[in-house]
């Protein structure tokens, strides 16, 4: 094709140079005759009129005058027919020069009408071979122009159209009617339609714009391109998508579904073992039974990983900002994990920076989630040493005026083996993991990682890891969080240290003494940390020279190995104290051997993991405050718990439990608890119950009752709204009317929310373990029972 339109563009060419010459040699021709017939006809007229006029003179004059003045008269003659000459010439060179300039005006007209005819030919070429349908319109509607793709989709011939009214030929009655007549400036009207064309119903987007002429429109183009294909496949596309959706839909509910089903019996043989565990066993069947938490705990965990990251996938995890305390969160994801880390022989601790925000506002559950994932990880992966987490503003990041958004970093540390340079990258990827194939020391999803950064991500922060292969690595999370207004420093309510008192530390785990450490040297303190083969060395060279250690901590394997005679080296006055401060670090399992280290001279006791607020508390803090919690070194919360053992005695509990396994493990909890426990299997008779109850001779109703969501015939929501309307509308829980409890296998964040907006009163998630219940006991028994677990807040 476009040779072919070369080909004619030369033809022309060459059509046009030939007519311009032909014209040229005929115009200069004519030009030519034109003068010579001139010169010829105008120049020798006088002459000759002269010469006959003195020859008639002379015919009739006397002979000898007559012949004396023919000279005179033929010269006279000859110079007139000269003047003559040369005005003809002069006039004739004037006409010559117009000749010229009018050739030069009708080739520049020629060349003009030569280029407008190429011009138009290339512009009816260039329309023609154009796969757009083009055409335009008068202001009757009547087609001024069409091009070939016009006639070939719509069948017509070009003669026959031009001058006919058209409509856009829709391909159903029901499409959109035309589209207004543009007016002037108006900007291109298009719109997707579906015409009637040769070859059948095709689609097409449809261009209108004005033509303006002369200050008004005098015509209407339009363009219509076939997108026929596209549309079938953008259908195609979508078709695809919505598939892709109600299968990632159906994907969820399935996991979901799963997910509620395996933990129903995960609740039985989590719970079963652990009542197994507290009757009398040998030796060989604990161990077996043990085996059996463990695997079903790891199981567990598994099913929580792949739920969680197939609602990250499909978008349905939000994020809830609300007011909490940086350094609970913190505690609580320690205290966790602590017993795994023991169990592997690990040090596991934790270190607030004192600047820090006492409270900051930001989804707690997934902070938890994100630090639960990645310490969960490095104790997974780290054999021998501990692991360590650290919270500060990141650098850069401060709490200036006006600053309401501070960056929080978040940094876990592990002495474990490290991640290999070629691994950095993959680790965060779904599905993988540091080291590949079946010799890969640690099994598991490798989701967690994938799950923390899809988190971090969403919360505008950033994670990373940085690490020398076999001496360990670092992750830092970087989270931006909103300040409230007038927010205190975590370390403002801390116990600081007097001005000369000197901390001797004496521990022999690495990752604990350097926590305790740098805790100590941020909050002002004057700090030796030395082993115990130099300790007794140092501790007397500072007595001789009048400084001695005003406070001595240390842990049991130091005690064991002589650390009691350090005590003697201590200055015995601190000022206005006028007691030196002795601590030491036990494990919980060693609260047996507290009498013996008081025996020793150890007057306080610090229970690990170690919150901050008590070690400062003990060390530096009012002497009858620090031996107040010295008669009970555990977290608070655990001791609560511990203690809640007969939380449920004289109280009356309604259980709505469909599944005879949970049902039988709770009802084994709480009695021995001391409650009296009454078992239902449906909503329905949950009513039932609480009516009847209701109606006894006391009228005061149940206690508690724990409600399972999912049941036949009426789920828990239902039946806890009819409970409820039993009672006074503004009855409050535990204060008259009874508190009910969530009992689901939908253990999620956002289950919990829904629950709780759905009315219901607290949540119990399963499995759950003898503690969890204990503490839901706790909670409800005595209304001052959430002031004394938060009694506790920032310390360790």
């Amino acid at each position: 094709m476009e040779r072919e339109q070369q080909d004619q563009s030369a033809k022309r060419r060459a059509g046009a140079a030939e007519r311009k010459l032909s014209l040229r040699a005929r115009l200069a021709r004519a030009l030519r005759d034109l003068r010579d017939d001139t010169l010829t006809g105008i120049g020798l007229g006088p002459a000759l009129g002269l010469l006959a006029g003195a020859l008639i003179l002379v015919s009739f004059a006397a002979g000898a005058i007559a012949i004396a003045l023919l000279p005179l008269i033929i010269g006279v003659a000859i110079v007139v027919a000269l003047i003559a000459a040369r005005r003809e010439r002069s006039g004739g060179e004037r006409l010559a020069s117009l000749a010229e300039r009018l050739d030069q005006s009708l080739e520049s007209l020629q060349d003009l009408q030569w280029e407008v005819r190429e011009r138009e030919a290339r512009y009816r070429d260039l329309l023609n071979h154009q796969g757009d349908v083009i055409l335009r319109r008068d202001p009757d509607q009547r087609l001024t122009f069409v091009n070939d793709a016009f006639c070939r989709t719509f069948g017509l011939a070009r003669e026959a159209a031009l001058g006919q009214p058209f409509q856009l030929p829709m391909a159903s009655a029901e499409q959109e009617a035309p589209a207004p007549w543009p007016t002037e400036g108006e900007g291109r009207q298009s719109r997707i339609v579906e015409l009637a064309t040769e070859a059948g119903a095709r689609w097409f987007v449809w261009e209108d714009f004005a033509i303006a002429a002369e200050g008004r429109v005098s015509e209407i183009q339009s363009v219509g391109r076939d997108i026929t294909e596209q549309r079938a496949a953008e259908l195609q596309l979508e078709g695809a998508r919505d598939q892709a959706m109600d299968a990632s839909k159906a994907k969820s509910r399935f996991l979901a579904s799963m997910s509620h089903e395996i933990r129903t019996p995960m609740n039985g043989i989590l719970g079963m073992t652990g009542l197994l565990l507290d009757t009398e066993l040998s030796a060989e069947q604990r161990t077996y039974a043990r085996a059996i938490s463990t695997s079903a705990k790891t199981l567990l965990s598994l099913i929580d990983e792949v739920l969680d990251f197939s609602k990250i996938e499909a978008g349905r995890i939000e994020l809830r900002s609300a007011p909490f305390e940086i350094a609970d969160a913190a505690q609580g994801v320690i205290e966790l994990l602590a017993p795994r880390a023991r169990d592997k022989g690990l040090e596991i601790g934790w270190l607030a920076a004192p600047d820090l925000p006492m409270t900051v506002i930001g989804d707690e559950i997934r902070i938890r989630q994100i630090l639960l994932n990645l310490m969960g990880n490095a104790i997974k992966f780290t054999e021998r040493g501990g692991v360590a987490l650290t919270l500060q503003l990141t650098p850069g990041s401060t709490r200036e005026a006006g600053r309401r958004e501070p960056m929080l970093r978040f940094a876990v540390r592990d002495t474990g083996p490290g991640v290999p340079r070629d691994a950095i990258e993959r680790i965060f990827a779904e599905f993988e993991q540091a080291e590949r194939g079946p010799a890969r020391p640690n099994n598991g999803t490798g989701l967690g990682l994938a799950i923390s950064k899809r988190l971090v991500d969403a919360m505008g922060g950033r994670i990373s890891v940085a690490s020398v292969p076999g001496a360990g690595a670092t992750f830092t999370v970087d989270l931006p969080f909103v300040m409230p207004a007038q927010v205190a420093s975590l370390g403002a309510s801390w116990p600081k240290p007097a001005a000369g008192e000197k901390v001797l530390l004496v521990l022999e785990g690495a990752i604990e003494a350097s926590l305790v450490c740098d805790l100590l040297v941020a909050m002002g303190a004057a700090v030796a940390r030395v082993r115990l083969k130099d300790a007794e060395r140092i501790a007397s060279g500072a007595a001789a020279t009048g400084v001695p250690f005003t406070a001595l901590l240390t842990d049991r394997a130091a005690i064991a190995a002589g650390a009691a005679r350090l005590i003697g080296l201590l200055n015995p006055e601190r000022g206005s104290r006028n007691q030196q401060r002795t601590a030491v670090i036990i494990d919980p399992s060693e609260r047996g051997d507290i009498p013996g280290f008081r025996a020793e001279g150890f007057n306080f006791y610090l229970v690990r993991p170690i919150r901050p607020l008590s070690l400062l508390t003990q060390l530096f803090g009012d002497l009858d405050e620090a031996q107040a919690k010295a008669t009970d070194g555990a977290s608070p919360v655990r001791a609560h718990f511990l203690a809640s053992q007969a939380e449920g005695k004289g109280l009356s509990i309604l259980l709505a439990e469909d599944n005879d396994i949970n049902a039988l493990l709770a009802c084994a909890v709480l009695e021995k608890s001391g409650a009296r426990v009454v078992r239902v299997r449906n909503g329905a008779e949950a009513i039932a119950k609480a009516r009847t109850e209701l109606s006894q001779a006391n009228g005061q109703g149940f206690d508690l009752v724990f409600m399972d969501i999912h049941m036949p015939d009426m789920d828990g929501i239902e039946a806890a709204r009819r409970i409820r309307e039993l009672y006074p509308a503004d009855a409050s829980p535990a204060d008259g009317r009874p508190p009910i409890v969530a009992l689901t296998a939908n253990a999620f964040a956002e289950d919990r929310a829904a629950y709780l907006e759905a009315g219901l009163d607290d949540y119990l998630a399963k499995p759950f373990e003898k503690t969890d219940l204990a503490a839901v006991l706790a909670r409800w028994r005595r209304r001052g029972a959430a002031t004394e677990v938060q009694s506790g807040r920032g310390a360790a």
